[in-house]
């Protein structure tokens, strides 16, 4: 048996009642046409290998650029991961140190309240040895007022009775 290739591979039609020399010239005619679309396949074939072989190289290009970025991207991170952490103790140490502060004015004004209050009853209790002071001067003052005027009538009742024993001598 005869090994043959199917013609409607290639878009030729096979003849159903066709002699052996039509057969004959069919497979060499084939055969040539077979050449030529392996020559064709081979170049197409070449064609998409080299199209292949950009496209790695395109790709690779692109792996070698993204994967960069990704390095500095990562390095910014880094940096900006190690800016957040100094700003953040930054932060943290002006913080406590204003709570710190905080606190010491804090008692700063409760030492100040402390004081004012005390000064407050000083001058309170000054105020009240005052008043007693001014009432026991005006008490002075009547008593005072009172004995001068004792004084002025027991002075006037020695000079009536001094006239009078005069008197009484003379007579």
């Amino acid at each position: 048996m005869q090994k043959e290739l199917n013609p409607e591979l290639f878009g030729e039609k096979k003849m159903t009642k066709t002699s052996t020399m039509d057969r004959t010239l069919e497979a060499a005619s084939a055969l040539s046409a077979t050449g030529a679309n392996y020559l064709n396949t081979d170049r197409q074939i070449f064609e998409l290998k080299a199209q292949n072989q950009a496209m790695a190289d395109q790709m690779n290009k692109i792996v070698g650029t993204v994967n960069e970025l990704i390095k500095s991207s990562n390095a910014k991170f880094e940096r900006q991961q190690a800016l957040l952490t100094r700003l953040e103790q930054s932060h943290n140490g002006l913080a406590t140190e204003a709570g710190q502060k905080i606190t010491q004015l804090s008692q700063r004004v409760n030492e100040r309240k402390s004081l004012d209050l005390k000064v407050q009853e000083m001058v309170d209790r000054h105020n009240n040895v005052i008043k007693s002071f001014e009432v026991r001067m005006n008490h002075l003052q009547k008593l005072l007022a009172e004995k001068e005027a004792q004084m002025i009538s027991c002075q006037a009742a020695l000079n009536e009775a001094k006239m009078e024993i005069a008197r009484l001598k003379r007579l």
